[in-house]
């Protein structure tokens, strides 16, 4: 894959903003829809409101963080659009792996939509309850955007077992990515955060270094991304058609695989060993097979 040129239609970049999801879905629903084609993308330097899963607070420090949102129209079945949090988060550890190569770390996903470093050894960094050693350096977020239906009509998303013909036609997505850049240990907000700054992947001080850092991450994401788009679109969407090599690959990126887990669902709280996505987490336990389609993953310490 070539990383020259500029993996994105168009890219606005704004200093401060709430939130670019709320931006970016405002926009597609108005009349300025049209100005936000596919692999478009609205970037905030600073933002005030950034949410995450499950609507929650995406805190960032003013400066030190990458925070984009890419408008994406794939051409890919309604029903398989579930496979989008994982594929984003396989585009955005290829990217963010080559900062941290040799530095001790690999870079992971973990299932349902985060992006992780995992110490290369036990004793690089101090273990945290659920998580080990196991570091969240980035996010995603993916949305599914209707249209307003105009008076007497109703937005319909391409029918389920087909998909759209063009990109006029395809469902919108909006895609949150938050990468934590230049963030020392204090600025993180929970034990089990890191960055590519406390993962030793950048070496100066400064805004402008963390800058210059976030601006290479941003293309190495945004070509990634197309690269992984493309792939999902040869399969019509089906991780696992043809060759499989886009299944296999996302399985093996996936840190949550063959690991006992704890799951709060919405529904209560599963347990097992994670063994496949679907893109459900598959759980293994004494009753069975069970997947769970949402929910915060903790690992379990097995003993005996």
């Amino acid at each position: 894959m070539s990383t020259s040129g500029v993996p994105f239609s168009r890219l606005v970049t704004v200093p401060v903003t709430g939130s670019t999801q709320d931006d970016l879905r405002s926009a597609l629903r108005g009349p300025e829809a049209e100005a936000w084609p596919h692999l478009s993308a609205l970037r905030a330097l600073r933002q005030t409101a950034g949410r995450g899963r499950s609507g929650r607070a995406w805190v960032t420090p003013d400066d030190g963080a990458l925070l984009v949102s890419v408008v994406l129209r794939p051409l890919v079945p309604a029903r398989l659009l579930t496979w989008m949090p994982l594929l984003a988060g396989l585009a955005v550890r290829d990217a963010l792996e080559p900062f941290v190569r040799g530095r001790g770390w690999r870079v992971g996903t973990k299932w349902p939509n985060d992006v992780v470093a995992v110490p290369e050894s036990s004793t690089v960094v101090a273990p945290v309850p659920g998580w080990a050693g196991t570091r969240k350096i980035a996010g995603v977020l993916s949305e599914l955007v209707t249209p307003e239906p105009s008076e007497g009509c109703t937005a319909q998303l391409p029918v389920a077992d087909e998909g759209p013909a063009g990109r006029d036609e395809a469902p919108m997505v909006i895609l949150g990515i938050g990468v934590n850049i230049g963030q020392e240990v204090d600025d993180l907000p929970v034990a089990w955060a890191g960055s590519l700054r406390t993962l030793g992947a950048v070496d100066a001080d400064g805004d402008s270094a963390h800058a210059a850092v976030a601006e290479v991450a941003l293309n190495a994401i945004g070509h990634q991304l197309v690269r992984r788009l493309e792939q999902w679109e040869e399969v019509c969407g089906d991780v696992d058609a043809g060759d499989g090599v886009l299944g296999r690959e996302l399985r093996a990126a996936l840190t949550t695989l063959g690991q006992h887990v704890s799951v709060q669902a919405p529904d209560g709280e599963l347990s097992g060993l994670a063994v496949d996505v679907t893109p459900a987490l598959v759980l293994r336990n004494q009753a069975g097979d069970t997947e769970v389609r949402a929910g915060d993953v903790t690992l379990v310490r097995v003993t005996g």
